[in-house]
């Protein structure tokens, strides 16, 4: 059954695992080949990756996947049955198989901080802004925010990367801040960090 996401056509093979680990004392050769087929097939079919069901996550008919295995139903079950007691598979309420190290196997750590990456993505400049409020602690931050908006409101610029140019702005003004001479209350101008802005500083 087809998966709701793009399948890879491929698995990587733990080498050691199958040469040397539990699979050789626990499984018959026919055993471990039905094993590794499992594995395959866990990719590519039902709706996440390591697990053979559906795309609704529920439990495959044995018949079926025996047949999409070319194997014996009796293997099969005896080969679940075995990588069960081994901790390797867990079959939950619905029937659904699940290898239970295939993420590990399968995903870099790359892969498996993705989706962290990607909702990082998704914060709304808004959030970005109260995100970074507290390491601007020392500046009007408010005030400066408002001098940012004012800059880029005016002509014909265009924010291409509002969060990285307001963290920026943040920054200039903290520069300015620091190169006050001591005991002068003068702050710097909205031209003056609009000048140190575009210069790049």
């Amino acid at each position: 059954m087809t998966r709701g996401r793009k399948a890879r056509t491929w698995i990587k093979v733990d080498c050691e695992g199958i040469l040397r680990g539990s699979i050789n004392y626990l499984l018959t050769l026919d055993g471990q080949a039905i094993w590794v087929k499992m594995i395959a097939l866990s990719e590519v079919c039902g709706g996440r990756p390591g697990y053979i069901e559906d795309n609704n996550e529920s439990g495959l008919p044995h018949e079926y996947i025996a047949q999409e295995l070319h194997c014996k139903v009796e293997l099969l079950d005896t080969v679940l049955e075995k990588m069960t007691q081994d901790g390797a598979v867990n079959v939950n309420g619905s029937g659904s198989i699940h290898l239970v190290n295939f993420h590990h196997y399968q995903f870099s750590e790359y892969d498996r901080q993705k989706p962290y990456r990607e909702a990082k993505k998704k914060v709304s400049f808004e959030e970005y802004v109260e995100e970074i409020r507290p390491e601007y602690a020392d500046l009007n931050f408010g005030n400066e925010l408002k001098k940012f908006h004012l800059y880029w409101s005016e002509g014909a610029r265009h924010l291409h990367r509002p969060k990285l140019a307001v963290k920026n702005w943040m920054d200039n003004a903290r520069k300015f801040g620091k190169d006050k001479k001591p005991g002068s209350r003068e702050l710097p101008t909205t031209q003056q960090m609009k000048d140190e802005y575009d210069q790049g500083g």
